[in-house]
């Protein structure tokens, strides 16, 4: 199942959650980041999911309010004894990442398909 919001594209995948990020929160309205941020977490609190998954491939670059959403993400995965990783990163947002030592807490892969075999072999 897709959920496509304006800030965030999710896919619900059961137990995993897919998100993507469609851009810096400069492209939208705070307001409209914050609501979508909080809406991203309540599915994650619904028991069918466990891990999160974030797909990288449509951002160049992200603001210090989109990860921090992202970070909120992934720690809450990692609270509740899921899994959480970063997948298709261009070399700016590695470097983005590595910056803010991401990396050193949440796995990046190359490939979605490669951070899904990670999280199902984890599971």
């Amino acid at each position: 199942m897709n959920d496509q919001l304006e800030v965030f594209h999710l896919e619900l995948s059961p137990p995993n959650l897919i998100v993507i990020p469609q851009g810096s929160s400069l492209q939208f309205l705070y307001n409209d980041v914050q609501i979508e941020s909080n809406k991203i977490l309540n599915v994650l609190n619904e028991p069918e999911y466990q891990n999160v998954i974030i797909d990288l491939s449509q951002v160049h670059y992200l603001d210090t309010i989109i990860i921090s959403t992202l970070t909120r993400l992934v720690q809450q995965a990692s609270q509740t004894g899921g899994q959480a990783v970063f997948c298709n990163a261009c070399t700016n947002m590695e470097d983005i990442l590595k910056r803010i030592k991401v990396g050193s807490y949440w796995p990046l892969f190359e490939l979605r398909d490669s951070a899904l075999a990670y999280i199902n072999s984890e599971c």
